[in-house]
C-alpha cells in the first residue's frame, strides 16, 4: 500500500482510552515535552469503555490480600492526589476526584466475616478503614434500606469522572506535544520481530521507535493473540435523582452491596452517587465476545435489587443503560511491559475492572519504562511473559 504521507515519532500509542492517553501524559510530561509521541485511535478519545466507567478508585474495598497487585492499586490511588489538581491547572477540566471513601455492606454473617479480616489486615498494614455498626450505617446512610450487620469503609478510597478524566489526559497530552490522530484504524497488524519499525493504518504510515498497545478489550485481536486479552460485558444503570436529592444528604460515598441474586450473569450491586443528579447502579460481567446488545434479564435483575437496597431508586427515573466491554485476562490481572521477543513493542492492557483507577499507576510506570528501562515498582507479575510465547 502506498501512502500519501508517513509520520515519525519517538513512541506510537495504540488506543485512546484512559490507559493510552495516561501513558503518552506521563511521556511528555517525563521527558518535558522532548519526546514526540502519538496517539492512534480507530474511533475518539475515550469513546469505548472509558466512556462510562463509574470512575470508583477502589484499592483497598475490594482487596483481598496484600501483594503485588495491592500495591499497583494503592500507588495509583496515590498519585490522583497531586494529579487531579495538575490536570485542572493545566486544562480546566475538574476530573470531579472525590476522596470521600466507599463502603461495603456485610449482608450476611459470611460477608462480615470477610469484611473483618479484609479490615484487619489492612489496617495492620498502616491503610485508613474504619467498620460502621448498623446503627452507625443507617444514622449516615438512611437512605439504605438492606438490612445488614454493618459495613467496612476504606476512608482513602474514592472516585473519579471517568470521562472528564480521559478527556483532561488527553489535553494535558496535547498541551505537551503529543499528536492524537482518530479515526485512524487498521485491519491486520503482523508485528515484526524482534523489532517493529512501523504501524500502516488506513490513513497513514506511522514510523516510530517504540509503539505501545493499549486498545482495551481489542489488544488481544489485535496483537492476534499474543496476548489473552478478551472482552467482558458490563452493564450499568444510570439513573436520574431530584435536583438536589444527593447533596441534601450529603452522600458522596459509593457503596457496594454485594451479588445480585438470581441474576442470569455474575453481578455485583454498587451504587455510586455522581455530581450531576445521577446515581449509577453496577454492574454484570458477561464474556459476549463483542457484542454489546443489552441483556434485559440482567438489567432487571440488577435494578430489582438496587431498589431492595435502596428503595428511592425505584422513584427515579431510569435514564440510560450503559454497556461496554472491559479488558479481561485469565487472571484478573493487567498486562504490563515489552511482548516477548520483541525490543521495542509494548502493551497495556488486561485492567478489567480497574481501568479508571489504574490509569495513573500504568502511565508513569510505562513512561519509566519506556523512557530509563526501568520502573520504581515491581511489575514482573504483571509481565506478558507469563501468557505470550516467543515468536518463532
Amino acid at each position: 500500500m502506498s501512502y500519501s504521507f508517513e509520520k515519525k515519532y519517538d513512541c506510537v500509542i495504540v488506543g485512546a482510552g484512559a490507559i493510552g492517553c495516561s501513558i503518552a501524559f506521563f511521556l511528555a510530561k517525563e521527558s518535558q515535552g522532548k519526546y514526540k509521541v502519538a496517539i492512534v485511535d480507530r474511533n475518539v478519545v475515550g469513546d469505548e469503555t472509558s466512556s462510562g466507567a463509574a470512575g470508583m478508585l477502589a484499592a483497598q474495598i475490594e482487596s483481598e490480600s496484600a501483594g503485588p497487585f495491592f500495591d499497583l492499586q494503592v500507588q495509583s490511588r496515590e498519585i490522583f492526589k497531586w494529579l487531579s489538581g495538575e490536570l485542572e491547572d493545566t486544562t480546566g477540566i475538574n476530573i470531579q476526584y472525590l476522596p470521600k471513601g466507599i463502603a461495603a455492606l456485610a449482608i450476611d454473617s459470611a460477608q462480615e466475616k470477610i469484611l473483618k479480616d479484609r479490615m484487619d489486615w489492612q489496617t495492620k498494614a498502616g491503610h485508613a478503614c474504619e467498620w460502621l455498626s448498623p446503627d452507625t450505617l443507617a444514622q449516615k446512610f438512611p437512605f439504605i434500606k438492606k438490612k445488614s450487620l454493618g459495613a467496612l469503609v476504606a476512608t482513602q478510597d474514592g472516585q473519579v469522572s471517568s470521562s472528564a478524566l480521559v478527556q483532561a489526559l488527553s489535553e494535558a497530552a496535547k498541551k505537551l506535544g503529543v499528536d492524537i490522530h482518530e479515526s485512524d484504524g487498521f485491519d491486520d497488524l503482523q508485528l515484526k520481530h524482534p523489532k517493529h519499525d512501523a504501524l500502516e493504518t488506513y490513513l497513514s504510515r506511522y514510523v516510530a521507535d517504540k509503539f505501545v498497545f493499549a486498545a482495551g478489550s481489542w489488544t488481544g485481536r489485535l496483537l492476534n493473540g499474543a496476548v489473552p486479552v478478551d472482552p467482558v460485558k458490563g452493564q450499568i444503570l444510570i439513573y436520574e435523582t431530584p435536583s438536589g436529592w444527593a447533596k441534601s444528604r450529603n452522600w458522596q460515598t459509593p457503596i457496594y452491596a454485594g451479588e445480585v441474586p438470581n441474576s442470569p450473569v455474575p453481578a455485583a450491586c454498587y451504587l455510586v452517587p455522581k455530581g450531576d443528579n445521577e446515581i449509577w447502579v453496577g454492574a454484570t460481567s458477561e464474556k459476549r465476545g463483542l457484542d454489546k446488545s443489552e441483556n434485559e434479564a440482567a438489567s432487571n435483575a440488577l435494578a430489582k435489587y438496587a431498589a431492595e437496597v435502596m428503595p428511592d431508586l425505584s422513584s427515579f427515573k431510569l435514564k440510560t443503560v450503559w454497556i461496554g466491554l472491559r479488558p479481561g485476562t485469565p487472571d484478573n490481572l493487567p498486562v504490563l511491559g515489552l511482548l516477548p521477543g520483541s525490543e521495542n513493542a509494548y502493551v497495556a492492557s488486561g485492567h478489567y475492572r480497574n481501568g479508571i483507577l489504574l490509569s495513573a499507576v500504568t502511565g508513569k510506570l510505562m513512561a519509566d519504562l519506556i523512557l530509563k528501562g526501568k520502573t520504581t515498582l515491581n511489575i514482573d507479575p504483571f509481565s506478558p511473559a507469563r501468557f505470550s510465547k516467543i515468536p518463532a
